[in-house]
Parts: C-alpha cells; structure tokens; sequence
C-alpha cells in the first residue's frame, strides 16, 4: 500500500498550523478565528461520527481514525499496527483481495490510509452519491477482516522492502532510529512506526488477529465525513452498517518514558558524504499549552528563512549547509527534532558550539517583539487556506478527538495563544532546550 506520508505529517501537526495561522490576523489585539459548524453523534457502541457538510464540490470524504499505532505495541511486536494496516487492504470475508480497490477506483473515487505512533487513519474520496460504497467497505473492514497466512508472507516482504528504502537506506532516517532507541530505551517511542526488521520477520498471522481483534472496534474508532452530504443520511447510513457491532474493553499498555539525568551523546559511522546532527528534546504530549510556545521558539531559531541558526550559522558563518526541526506531537510525550548538516565532519564540534550558543542567547537576552511578530506573520497565507478546506478542518477536530478526548481542542489553545508573551517562550526554552533533556546523534561518513 502506498503512503502518503505528507498527508501524514499534514496531518499531525494540523492543530499547530492553524493555530498559529489564525495569530496573524492583528498584532496588537486579541486574535480569533471563524466557528467551524460540524454536527456530532455518537452510537450506543462508542463510534463517534463528525459530520462536515459542504455542498461546494460534489465529493465525500469518509475517514475513520482508530486509536492504535506503534506506541500500542507489545515488545517483540514493533510494527505490527503498520502491518495491520497493510493487512486491511487484503480483503474480508466478502470483499475478495483487490475487490475494495477495484471498488473505489471504478467509481472514479481514490483512497488510502498511514500508520503514525498513536493513531491508524483510513480514508475514502469518492462521489457523494457513493458515500453508502464506502460505508460499507469500512464497517465490513471493522468486523471482517480475512486473515490469510500466505497472503500475509507475501505482505511482509512488501513490509520489509519498503523498511529497506525507507529507513536502512536512508541515513537520516536510520540515524533518527538509533538515536531513538538511545533517548527512549524502554519505551514504546523507541522504533519508528514501521517497527524493527527482527520483530517484522516474527510477526505471525495468530498476532495480526489479536491485534485486529483488541483494537478495531467501534468504542476505539473516530469517523469524519466532510463533504456533499446531509447528517441525515450519514446517521442512517452510520446506524444501518455499523450499529450492530459490539463494544469492547481496551487493557491499553502503560506508555512509560524515562526520566533522563545527562545528554546523551551517540556517533553514527553511516554511509553519507557529509555530516548530519540530528538532536531530540523530550516534549510533553500533544494538547499540553507549552506545545504552541515550542514551535514558535523552533520557528525563531531554527525553521524559517530567517530563523538565527539560518542567518547565523548557515548564511554568517558558514558551518552548516541546512537546518531544520519538527514537532512530533502525540497523545503521550513525544520528542521535538532539530537537524543541522555541517560543512565536514571535523566542523561537528564546532557546530554544536555554535548550536547551543544561540539556544543560550536567547534564554539568556530574550527575544525581540519584532521577532515575535515575524513568526506569526510568516504562516499568515496557510489561516486562509487552512479555513477553506473543510476535509483538513475536519480530519484535524476528528484527531482531537481521538488523541485528546477534546475534538475542540484548537478553541482552548486559540485563549492560550492570545496571553502568550515573549517572556513565555524564553522560560519554556530554558525549560526544554537543555543538554539533560536531550540525545544527540552524529552521522558521520564511514572512514575507508
């Protein structure tokens, strides 16, 4: 199965962006942005449905998130949630392998779906005549999925192929692994989401099932539509295929992430012609307020074209080539990746010199308002398009929802967001920018 992985990161970091986006319409007063008018309901079983209703395009989107991704998994089964999602494109009971494609693409519709840490995300686009298509397809995959043991082998070497290019041939992706496992040793956050090739290689049938089983119900499911539709008739179809399924309890395992005492510090001999640093900061979870002021104080240092790693380190002083970070926001704590590339390698110490000068600088003399202002300015153009495009609106209050318990979550933030002051993010970045909550990895070229 193909993945969009922009889609995903999109997706992600939806609420920051909107956020953020909305900051810029005045400088000097309190900001706001428009009501987002959706309707809700919820069936005796648990599933929660969020209905969007715009009649611009005559296009649905069925999405349906599931509360499982790689943090969920047991030891010695990392990677099993992404291998359960491939394993829903294998057909059910009724549905043969290949016929829910044939189904979707014959009506002109396209789909997909992605793994993350702490969610499994379906969708369906077709024409809205065909909403009742896709509802059946996903109820019918809720409940019925065909197991097969042969057409899961022949899906785990897809597995392990697309692990080879995505991760062991990509050194910054291979590099972030190692430096994950180091920051998050007896975590669940310890592996990417596509899990490790041992555990890939043991994953048998009998797991999918339990999996599939334990986590794919409709008390452990959020479905969004948002398109050309009616509530009327998304609510009878809703009652009509998945009404009769049974609701489940959850033993969810514990997410545990260790205190850290001293950085950690990790050298990578990797296939590269250049160096890379990737550094990871451990973050609270997702809906924490210090989220927000975290990615402006990233947007200041590190992200935008004039951000000081930029103008300093890269166009100044020449000692990087490229910078950059992300926010890896989820229901539980997660880590904030900055990068940079040095010039060569004997710069590497050099760099994190300077790295760490500038994070001083500005815990120790502030910001700038105008630097402040500068941020929000920056993503002014994403607000309008963020507030015209009902399907990201929509996937963004369903993942709330899910993550969260709160599918208004962006209303709570918005009232953070209008007190923040310079001051907040100088104390948050002395709170969270400090070499004890830190693990460094350095990929450095293999020596011949």
């Amino acid at each position: 199965m193909k993945h969009q992985i922009t889609r995903l990161i999109f997706i992600s970091g939806l609420v920051l962006t909107l956020i953020f986006s909305a900051s810029v319409l005045a400088e000097n007063s309190e900001i706001s942005i428009p009501e987002f008018e959706y309707h809700h309901f919820k069936l005796d079983n648990g599933l929660e449905v969020y209905v969007f209703e715009d009649e611009r395009i005559p296009l649905v989107e069925l999405s349906i998130f599931y509360k499982v991704g790689s943090i969920d998994e047991p030891k010695g089964l990392s990677g099993i949630s992404h291998f359960l999602e491939h394993t829903m494109f294998l057909g059910t009971e009724s549905l043969p392998k290949g016929q829910i494609e044939e189904l979707i693409k014959g009506v002109g519709g396209q789909y997909n779906a992605m793994t993350s840490y702490d969610f499994t995300y379906y969708y369906s686009q077709v024409p809205s005549s065909m909403l009742e298509l896709v509802m059946a397809i996903e109820a019918d995959r809720m409940a019925n999925l065909k197991i097969d043991p042969e057409d899961i082998e022949r899906e785990r070497e897809v597995i392990r192929q697309e692990r080879r290019s995505a991760v062991e041939n990509n050194v910054v992706s291979l590099g972030l692994e190692r430096i994950q496992a180091k920051a998050f040793p007896a975590s669940t956050l310890n592996h990417q989401v596509i899990g490790w090739a041992e555990d890939i290689n043991h994953i048998s049938a009998a797991d999918l099932e339990r999996y599939y089983n334990t986590y794919y119900i409709p008390n452990n499911a959020v479905m969004v539509v948002a398109g050309d539709v009616e509530i009327l008739e998304v609510k009878a179809l809703t009652e009509k295929y998945f009404a009769g399924y049974q609701r489940r309890e959850i033993e969810r395992p514990e997410f545990v992430v260790e205190r850290q005492e001293a950085e950690i510090v990790e050298e990578m001999p990797l296939p590269t012609n250049v160096p890379i640093t990737l550094m990871l900061y451990k973050i609270p979870a997702g809906d924490h307020p210090d989220i927000m002021a975290l990615d402006i104080f990233l947007n200041i240092l590190v992200s935008n074209e004039s951000s000081r790693l930029k103008q300093k380190l890269q166009n100044e002083e020449q000692l990087i080539l490229e910078t950059g970070a992300f926010l890896n926001t989820l229901r539980v704590p997660g880590y904030a990746l900055v990068y940079y590339v040095p010039n060569n390698v004997g710069l590497l110490e050099q760099t994190q010199e300077a790295f760490d000068r500038e994070v001083a600088r500005i815990i120790n003399e502030g910001i700038e308002p105008e630097e402040f202002q500068a941020v929000k300015k920056a993503v002014e153009k994403n607000m309008i398009f963020m507030q015209r495009n009902t399907e990201t609106m929509a996937a963004n209050i369903g993942l709330s929802k899910l993550r969260y318990d709160h599918p208004d979550l962006y209303k709570e933030q918005l009232i953070y967001l209008n007190e923040l002051t310079e001051e907040d993010i100088v104390e948050l970045a002395g709170k969270y920018f400090v070499e004890e909550n830190r693990a460094v990895g350095n990929i450095v070229p293999v020596k011949n």
